[in-house]
């Protein structure tokens, strides 16, 4: 077992943040190049960059293996990145980045779910050797270089740090001692914590010097040194193991560095060698600190930026103008810890329902306070606009998540043998971020239920049925009153609804005789727990999980999952998940003694009945004409089994509600109004009974202290 090093527990999470944050767009390059089948040079130094930042970051926290698993991937980039010729046929780099790219996240993952800061350290050594042997066929393959040179280019793109530990001496020969070099180091405009990016970048070159001096000297412990950063810029002096050239280019690819300059470089070596040594000269504090020579004057130091993309120059570009306009201060983006948010949301919750708690207090009933009504509506004005806020803040879109759905069918197609066109649609759509961490394991197990279950094992079987040789699943996202709709679709086989029947039989979990289940039921019963058509077990399928786990998950975060499928066509999953769980506006209706909440998203008009506008369809169920349309009625204190006095149509009030296309009249007693409510979940012992399969997705507390149910209309209507 590793641990955690003392005094490393307070970045744990920034490093966490960020190094997931980079393993993510490491994905998603591979996975465009690869689709693309050609890596171009920005893609190159992005993926060197990466795995360069990674490699620094892990070796300050202490995480040493991943810090050399790191350096190996960086290896063999920075042959690929000098030689861009040796990239002719480089299918297998894909696979074993990707290894690298897993092996990060397992490993991370065991260090966040460390206990007293203890974790399984993992041992990297064969994919280690596996990145070796891959660096070592690319040098094979570069063009105007003897072994031994391809050998030296490849080791010397950041030197072994187990070589250095151990005392291994480099390949060139050391410089002398006081062959130092000086250079100021800026970083990026609002990168913020600039000492802490200071000290990663001397973690980066670290292993390529010899001897290394920086100033502010205490940036690892020092916040305040960030200031001075900013204002005087990073001063690192040095001697390199081999070259000068060799740090600059780790100083110049190091994230965040946006320029530097180099103050002071080595006098020239002098003709014959020196009788005596001389003592190191002083670390620089500044420019000035360095004398130019009397004969002439010094030139200006060599101004040195990283090579910027289109965006890049186009944001510098943007920020020049802003200062020439008047020093205008561009967005500036911090990370902030998720329980902080929860923590945030759960106080608006509580502020929402003592307003209403306030605002309805029965001692205030029959009492003209105009003062106190004004400073109400004010009060609920600023809780709307404080609630809004909080959403916006919590809302993530669902990219990262449709990101990994990528990864999923990228590496099934490989496994199955599939020809398969993967299409993402709507990944911009925002949801709140407590949902997208919900919906990755639904979407996992739907996305391998198509590849595995839905599309023809053979292409043969496709084409006899007209189909397209290569198969297509889709993955898309859209908003919908108050909602998000998810849908997972394949062109495959579709449902078999005899080859599900045949199988429940079996089980033993049919409920009611086969004659009376509808096919939508049929096409259900794939969602029961154990239930699976797989007469074998595979890596991904046959042990009767994952399409009940689907189920559970989706309606954890308050939505549902219909299953549509025709058979020889296809299979659509469709999830709808709402937006948000927490804060919803709703309008109050009474059914006898209970209170209900029906989102207003889903409202389109309430009115009074009229016995001229009630009609009976040919199953004597009533229906109201309404500008020329009929819709159902539903009656409330029927559904619900409700005693009321209101059961006459034209004595209550009707509320016509619509989603997913369908509509029905809902009929109560009355309505009380319209207020925010704090969506609350049903207690766990609850859920025997079935709840929300009636059409009511949680409850919430009324200003009066009383409980109001919520009204899914989904459900309901559905």
């Amino acid at each position: 077992m590793a641990k955690i090093e003392p005094g490393m527990e307070s970045m744990l999470d920034m490093y966490f943040y960020e190094t997931n944050s980079l393993l993510e767009q490491l994905d998603e390059i591979l996975l465009r190049t690869e689709q693309a089948n050609s890596f171009d040079s920005e893609d190159i130094k992005e993926i060197f960059r990466i795995m360069h930042t990674i490699k620094g970051s892990s070796a300050m926290m202490g995480f040493e293996n991943l810090s050399v698993l790191a350096h190996k991937a960086e290896d063999m980039f920075f042959v690929i990145r000098e030689n861009p010729d040796v990239i002719t046929d480089v299918s297998f780099v894909y696979d074993l980045v990707f290894q690298v790219s897993d092996s990060y996240k397992a490993q991370i993952e065991l260090i966040q779910n460390n206990i007293n800061g203890e974790y399984e350290q993992m041992d990297f050594s064969e994919l280690i050797n596996k990145l070796l042997k891959a660096r070592d066929a690319l040098v094979g393959e570069t063009k105007g270089d003897t072994p031994a040179q391809a050998e030296a280019i490849a080791s010397g793109a950041a030197p072994d740090p187990e070589a250095a530990a151990n005392g291994a001496a480099p390949a060139a020969p050391a410089p002398a001692a006081d062959n130092k070099t000086t250079v100021r180091v800026f970083f990026e405009d609002g990168c913020q914590m600039e000492n802490l990016r200071a000290f990663l970048l001397i973690n980066t070159i670290r292993d390529a010097c010899k001897e290394l001096e920086f100033e502010p000297a205490d940036v690892e412990n020092n916040p305040e040194t960030a200031k001075e950063i900013v204002d005087k810029g990073f001063l690192i002096t040095f001697v390199p193991h081999d070259s000068v050239d060799e740090v600059l280019k780790a100083i110049e690819s190091a994230l965040n560095v946006q320029s530097y300059e180099v103050v002071s470089t080595p006098a020239a070596a002098p003709a014959e060698p020196a009788k005596t040594e001389l003592p190191p000269e002083p670390k620089a504090a500044t420019p000035a600190a360095a004398p130019a020579p009397a004969a002439a004057p010094a030139p200006a130091p060599a101004q040195h930026a990283p090579a910027q993309t289109s965006v890049e120059k186009a944001q510098a570009a943007v920020e020049k103008a802003q200062a020439a306009a008047g020093g205008a201060q561009k967005q500036s983006l911090i990370s902030v810890n998720l329980a902080k948010l929860d923590a945030l949301h759960d106080i608006v919750g509580e502020i929402i329902t003592t307003e209403s708690m306030v605002i309805s207090n029965p001692d205030l009933d029959g009492l003209e306070l105009e003062s106190f009504n004004k400073a109400a509506r004010q009060l609920r004005k600023l809780t709307s606009e404080l609630q809004d806020t909080v959403m916006s803040i919590r809302m993530v879109p669902l990219a990262g998540v449709f990101q990994k759905m990528n990864r999923i069918v990228r590496d099934m197609k490989k496994k199955l043998n599939k020809d398969v066109e993967f299409v993402m649609e709507g990944e911009d759509t925002e949801v709140d971020k407590s949902i997208v961490d919900s919906l990755q394991d639904p979407l996992m197990h739907l996305v391998r239920n198509c590849m595995d279950h839905g599309i023809e094992e053979h292409v043969e079987e496709r084409t006899a049925e007209g189909k397209p040789a290569k198969g297509t699943l889709k993955l898309t996202a859209q908003n919908a009153s108050g909602e998000v709709i998810i849908t997972v679709s394949d062109d495959g086989a579709g449902i078999d609804p005899e080859k599900i029947m045949n199988k429940a039989r079996k089980q033993g979990i049919l409920t009611k005789p086969e004659s009376e289940y509808t096919e939508k039921e049929i096409q259900n019963l794939i969602l029961l727990p154990g239930f699976s058509t797989n007469e074998t077990v595979t890596e991904f399928s046959g042990r009767g999980v994952g399409m009940d786990v689907v189920k559970a998950n989706v309606e954890k975060c308050g939505g549902s999952i219909i299953v549509d499928s025709k058979k020889g066509e296809g299979t659509t999953f469709i999830i709808k998940i709402p937006l948000t769980l927490a804060i919803i506006d709703g309008m109050e209706i009474t059914v006898g003694d209970l209170v209900f909440t029906v989102p207003i998203s889903t409202i389109r008009e309430s009115f009074k009945a009229e016995s001229s506008q009630i009609l009976r369809d040919t199953k004597n169920n009533e229906m109201i004409m309404i500008r020329g349309v009929c819709y159902p009625i539903l009656r409330m204190h029927e559904k619900f089994a409700i005693d009321t006095e209101i059961t006459n149509l034209e004595d209550g009030i009707l509320l016509l509600v619509e989603t997913d296309n369908k509509s029905v009249c809902i009929f109560a007693d009355k309505l009380i109004g319209e207020q925010q409510v704090v969506v609350k979940p049903f207690p766990a012992y609850l859920n025997k009974y079935n709840i929300k399969g009636e059409g009511l997705s949680g409850c919430t507390i009324m200003g009066d202290g009383s409980i109001s149910l919520i009204i899914d209309t989904n459900t309901l209507i559905g």
